[in-house]
């Protein structure tokens, strides 16, 4: 499993909506900080501009907005990955279980997921994803799908992660 990892928008918006919430876990986002002062967690443009497309005021929009620009890895100026992102969409274009809808989704430009694989694929990052392997899946296609068929790309959820690199953290407040 990979050393380093390339967070997708899911967790960030899922975690601001939901588990991670700004007004209570802050501690989840210095976690991130953190995390990539040390080398180890990172993301992408792509990702970037699909938490920059957020209404403004919206946490993880803000969120993005300060973090280094080094945060988010370059995937559209990279060759190598742009190299690869021509494999993946082939792929997901040339396979017949997937909808229609499903590879014009995936092969949106403005969408991260592909420009994900590519990058985990090039450069040896395990993919941090919401998203669960489900090959019966039409509709769309999963990224842990998508990373086992590209070659075992790793890939796992946020909470593996945290189980990995994380302390417990949560103290009571009165």
């Amino acid at each position: 499993m990979a050393n380093r990892y390339i967070v997708d928008a899911n967790v960030f918006v899922q975690g601001k909506n939901f588990h991670y919430d700004f007004s209570f876990c802050r501690g989840f986002w210095d976690w991130i900080e953190i995390g990539h002062e040390a080398g180890v967690i990172f993301s992408i443009r792509k990702v970037r501009d699909e938490l920059l497309r957020g209404k403004k005021g919206d946490a993880a929009r803000e969120w993005a907005l300060a973090m280094p620009d080094s945060f988010f890895l370059d995937d559209v100026a990279d060759l190598a990955v742009m190299k690869e992102y021509a494999n993946v969409i082939q792929w997901a274009a040339s396979n017949q279980h997937y909808k229609p809808q499903a590879k014009n989704d995936f092969a949106d430009a403005n969408r991260a997921d592909a420009f994900l694989l590519a990058c985990a694929k090039v450069h040896g990052y395990c993919i941090v994803t919401q998203e669960h392997h489900n090959p019966e899946k039409k509709v769309s296609i999963p990224i842990p799908t998508a990373a086992i068929a590209l070659g075992n790309i790793p890939t796992r959820t946020i909470f593996e992660t945290l189980r990995k690199h994380a302390v417990p953290t949560f103290m009571f407040k009165r």
